[in-house]
């Protein structure tokens, strides 16, 4: 979710500090084993190369598997597909949904990108918002592909097989119901997190390159306790979900790399946490 996929993306167990450590971790059960590793959706150029884990994780692993096929999102019919969903298809407005004062919240922050509210009346909140959020990490630089586009690249240069959590059209219906019913609560979050895009990403990018994560999980502890019917769609039915699949993992003979965003592998509903609950060993690189 970019950077609603990356209110998603950037939020976060335990810190490290003083270890030189990475967003990648080893899953050990059953004889087995696999990889798993947090994705920042988007980067910077200076942002690469990535920790050398990575890609030692990458190496190490038979399967890359990510939230979906990022090679759906080039998919002509998927672009169409993506416009109606975050369009409005009846004679509902963007003005509409929201109260008056989100909306002239929301027109404030967007006059202040140089974007002008009125021609996107017909966009969802969840479309406008991710527009908005952009906007705001291109002005910091962070216009390149992130860790999974990145892997997923390498990953068809190299053969390698890919599978996926989720299909494109079930992340397409997490992305069009953000805020569905409480639009106001939705609008409001992501404001305050494209203003604190400048303070906050490059320390968020800066600890999540050393396996620090105080700092995310703080963000994640704010954003589960002020919108939790948010948090429950985008982090925690995932997670559960995610589960399931991740515990077939263990009765293949394939290792594989998980890549997934860095938000939903830690906290105590995160990956790691229920990954440990199972009984698996979870160790950081």
């Amino acid at each position: 979710m970019k950077h609603l996929f990356l209110i998603c993306t950037i939020l976060l167990l335990c810190n490290f500090l003083g270890f030189s450590q990475s967003f990648v971790w080893k899953i050990k059960g059953k004889g087995t084993e696999f990889y798993i590793g947090g994705s920042i959706h988007i980067l910077r150029d200076q942002d690469y190369p990535l920790p050398k884990e990575f890609y030692e994780a990458y190496d190490q692993s038979d399967v890359l598997t990510t939230e979906l096929d990022m090679n759906e999102m080039k998919n002509p019919s998927n672009s169409i597909k993506m416009q109606q969903a975050l369009i409005f298809q009846d004679d509902r407005t963007l003005s509409g949904v929201l109260s008056k004062d989100v909306y002239y919240k929301l027109d404030s922050v967007s006059n202040a990108m140089g974007v002008n509210l009125k021609l996107m009346e017909k966009l969802k909140p969840s479309m406008v918002v991710i527009s908005l959020s952009f906007q705001s990490l291109q002005k910091l630089g962070v216009t390149t592909e992130g860790v999974d586009t990145h892997f997923t690249e390498k990953a068809v240069n190299d053969k390698k097989s890919r599978l996926f959590l989720e299909s494109f059209d079930e992340q397409l219906g997490f992305i069009k119901d953000m805020g569905e019913g409480n639009e106001d609560e939705f609008v409001l979050y992501s404001i305050e997190d494209i203003e604190k895009n400048e303070e906050v990403f490059t320390d968020l990018l800066e600890n999540w390159k050393k396996g620090q994560q105080e700092l995310l999980n703080d963000q994640l502890l704010e954003f589960k306790s002020n919108y939790p019917d948010v948090y429950n769609t985008l982090v925690l039915k995932r997670n559960n979900n995610w589960m399931m699949l991740l515990e077939k993992y263990m009765d293949t003979a394939e290792i594989e790399f998980v890549v997934v965003g860095a938000m939903h592998l830690v906290g105590k509903d995160g990956l790691l946490a229920q990954l440990k609950k199972k009984g698996y060993e979870v160790s950081q690189l």
